[in-house]
């Protein structure tokens, strides 16, 4: 099927849609969870904007701020009753839980809110990227949900400039074989395909579809996407555990990685109703990470091309190779 470039470079950030441009996955294919349809599905910039402007117990404070606050996000007077949440902030009642201190000092961890609020955490990173910031130029006058929407997804962007998460695997941890050339490859393809189809999960949609769903409150949705998150990181483990070419061990390693690293941003953003302020982060840095995958089979590309690999469709580990194509294809019009 074919895209516009502006549609390209929108879905370029899509995992998903790196495996479906021009069909490379049917419903029936060896990636299920990975074959879904994206339309209807939001980008993440989307995603996150109408995230942080959720707001589920309408009391004029979003979710987000709540777990900034202390306050309950599905209780609109939880601070006091006869008073709502957001006016009951606005008035300067309830105290922040982190700690704004004057120039660079640090914010106090042990009251950042969140389960995963410890030194270093994805929560206290945030908190002190962010919410510092926000807390020290709020203003006395409340700000509306489209100007807090767009603070939250400024704040974002300067964060996941400068937010990289470490690589799980080296270069040590892939097993590189002896055995090189087209036919090594071809037999590479296959074991890569298996490795997907062997440790995917059952999914009609891909996390950003769900992570959409769940900001419109579908309770289920958020158990979907760590289903996926899960399924990234032993798709990651399975690909580790084979003997590849040594021309691919470069790229090898990319992907693995990058799916690690979609393994963990989906983690986040399945914290949505937990700590929103990682779900946050999540869904900000999911472009970033989404966007490594794609890089990391246009690697694999190269290889492939070099070698002169072509497969049919229908043939074992034709999905690879195409993936693999259609992620250069992806990388060439996002560059253009």
């Amino acid at each position: 099927m074919a895209h516009s470039a502006r549609t390209l470079r929108l879905i370029g950030a899509s995992v998903v849609a790196l495996l479906l441009v021009v069909g490379a996955y049917a419903v029936s294919g060896p990636i299920p969870f990975l074959s879904t349809s994206i339309v209807g599905a939001q980008s993440s910039a989307e995603l996150l904007r109408a995230y942080a402007a959720k707001d589920s117990d309408s009391d004029g404070l979003q979710d987000w701020q709540e777990a900034l606050y202390g306050t309950d996000p599905y209780n609109a007077q939880s601070f006091r009753a006869g008073i709502n949440d957001g006016e009951a902030v606005a008035q300067g009642l309830i105290e922040p839980k982190v700690a704004v201190a004057p120039g660079p000092d640090p914010v106090d961890v042990s009251k950042i809110p969140g389960k995963d609020a410890g030194p270093n955490s994805v929560t206290d990173r945030f908190a002190q990227a962010l919410f510092k910031q926000y807390v020290g130029t709020r203003g006395a006058v409340a700000a509306s949900p489209e100007e807090i929407a767009t603070f939250v997804e400024a704040g974002v962007a300067d964060l996941t400039e400068s937010s990289a998460a470490k690589d799980k695997y080296g270069a040590s941890d892939v097993r590189v074989s002896a055995i090189t050339g087209a036919a090594a490859l071809r037999s590479y393809a296959v074991q890569v395909e298996t490795a997907f189809a062997q440790n995917t999960v059952s999914a009609d949609k891909n996390e950003l579809s769900y992570f959409a769903d769940a900001v419109r409150d579908d309770k289920t949705a958020l158990a979907k996407i760590s289903d996926i998150s899960e399924a990234y990181a032993n798709i990651a483990a399975a690909l580790m555990q084979l003997s590849v070419p040594p021309e691919t061990k470069h790229a090898h390693l990319r992907i693995a990685n990058s799916l690690v690293h979609m393994s963990e941003v989906s983690a986040d953003m399945a914290t949505m109703e937990t700590d929103p302020l990682r779900a946050l982060l999540g869904i900000g840095l999911y472009s970033k990470y989404a966007d490594g995958m794609v890089a990391s089979f246009a690697a694999l590309n190269s290889v492939f091309v070099n070698a002169g690999v072509t497969m049919t469709e229908g043939e074992p580990g034709y999905e690879i190779v195409k993936t693999a194509a259609d992620g250069a294809a992806i990388l060439s019009e996002n560059s253009n």
